[in-house]
């Protein structure tokens, strides 16, 4: 009877977790921990981070404040793909590529586009075409 019911200490509890190859430890000097979703974020203030490491993988348990916020049209834009400039292909460059591959004056532009207008690159990829 002079046993404790169910009651584990945190000494025995942390020395059965190494024995399971779990450690872990506090995360000290995080002002915020930030989860960042498509259109909007998740800012958790003044938190308390604690990380699990077990089977070679770190996971991470957050608490505090949690306050949720809108992204910037800037941020937004961050995440889309930035636009393709078209770039000027010079007529003789064209011209060139055409000779050397036998191709319509349209195509040779074509690939000379598609190759950021590096001459050898777009004679290489309309031989391999």
């Amino acid at each position: 009877m002079g046993r404790r019911s169910g009651r584990v200490s945190s000494r025995s509890l942390t020395r059965m977790m190494k024995q399971m190859g779990i450690e872990q430890k506090d995360v000290n000097g995080v002002n915020e921990v930030i989860f960042r979703f498509a259109d909007k974020e998740w800012v958790i203030s003044d938190p308390q981070v604690l990380m699990i490491k077990q089977a070679g993988s770190e996971s991470f348990q957050v608490t505090g404040t949690k306050s949720e916020r809108g992204l910037t049209s800037s941020e937004l834009l961050d995440t889309e793909p930035e636009p393709v400039q078209e770039i000027e292909v010079p007529m003789e460059d064209a011209a060139l590529v055409a000779s050397q591959t036998g191709v319509d004056i349209e195509v040779a532009i074509q690939a000379l586009k598609d190759t950021g207008g590096d001459l050898a690159a777009a004679i290489l990829k309309l031989r391999h075409n």
